[in-house]
């Protein structure tokens, strides 16, 4: 981000609506891990695979009834930013065929919406440039 962001003021908030894109892309993601269950897979694998999945779905499904007030005089994160860090993630996640690395990288993704649930913004663009770091 070249520019600081806007403080958070009383009463900013996100909700699930906001970033309803993320949510969609999140589902997809778990989606998308079908295509790596192939005859080749170990058991281990398919139940890592299967993990992932569940969380993603999971983490989609507390995100669709979110209201996360943030945090009053940290950054004023909106949901273009949540959908901008989840698409940038997704495409490069949805190019990785190593089962390993995605579940690591689907990992990140998570610990990114469990700070974005905190509502700290200051926080939430760190762990924006953690994710990026991450899906590299």
């Amino acid at each position: 981000m070249d520019e600081p962001l806007e403080p958070a003021k009383a009463g900013d908030s996100l909700s699930g609506a906001d970033i309803q894109r993320s949510i969609d892309t999140l589902r997809q993601m778990a989606d998308d891990m079908e295509a790596l269950k192939t005859d080749s897979v170990s058991v281990a694998d398919l139940q890592a695979i299967g993990r992932s999945q569940a969380d993603l779905l999971a983490m989609a499904e507390q995100l669709v009834n979110m209201q996360v007030d943030l945090l009053v005089g940290k950054a004023r994160i909106t949901g273009a930013h949540i959908d901008a860090a989840t698409a940038f993630a997704n495409g490069v996640i949805d190019k990785v065929k190593d089962i390993c690395k995605r579940i690591q990288q689907i990992t990140a993704v998570l610990a990114f919406f469990a700070t974005v649930l905190t509502g700290d913004g200051e926080a939430i663009v760190t762990a924006a440039f953690t994710l990026k770091d991450a899906v590299a």
